[in-house]
């Protein structure tokens, strides 16, 4: 295995053995019956492939200029940087939740879209971990369901949820 370091790139080459078929030069799946084999399509039979990996050097964080404002997740939802009203009439603030960009940039922390989210799904879960203010011991443990967390008993009062969540 080589290293080729240049002002900004690191370039890995080398030869390692073939994952498909660990080195064998012969590849055995759910079609080759019995002791049968075939010839190993990605190594071609040779058992190893040559490799070049090239990596940017980091220098500093990229800016971006398509962006302007920033959230935790989006946790399986379309979202945007401008207030929508959705077909029953109810808007979504997404103007108030996240972070503007540039605030970002300099360390600030997204705040939720309660309009969209509930705690549980702004943390991407980890008030299993990080329990805030009790609220996945008291409120997410027992209501969760199976499947989705929009299926939580408690998801319709999520205004509850945020409540604690922030201490109030």
């Amino acid at each position: 295995m080589e290293i080729i370091e240049n002002e900004t790139e690191y370039i890995v080459e080398g030869t390692v053995q073939c994952s498909s078929c660990s080195g064998t030069g012969l590849y055995k799946g759910m079609a080759e019956r019995g002791r049968s084999a075939v010839i190993c399509s990605r190594c071609n039979g040779t058992g190893d492939i040559k490799i070049k990996n090239v990596y940017k050097k980091f220098f500093d964080r990229e800016k971006r200029k398509d962006v302007e404002r920033v959230y935790q997740t989006a946790c399986g939802y379309g979202i945007t940087h401008e207030d929508v009203t959705n077909d029953e009439g109810k808007t979504i603030k997404f103007s108030q939740a996240g972070v503007a960009y540039e605030d970002w940039v300099k360390g600030a922390i997204p705040l939720g879209i309660e309009d969209l989210h509930c705690p549980y799904m702004h943390t991407n879960q980890r008030l299993q971990s990080t329990d805030v203010n009790a609220l996945y011991k008291n409120r997410c443990k027992d209501a969760l369901e199976w499947g989705s967390i929009t299926k939580c008993r408690l998801f319709g009062n999520k205004d509850t949820c945020w409540k604690i969540y922030k201490g109030e």
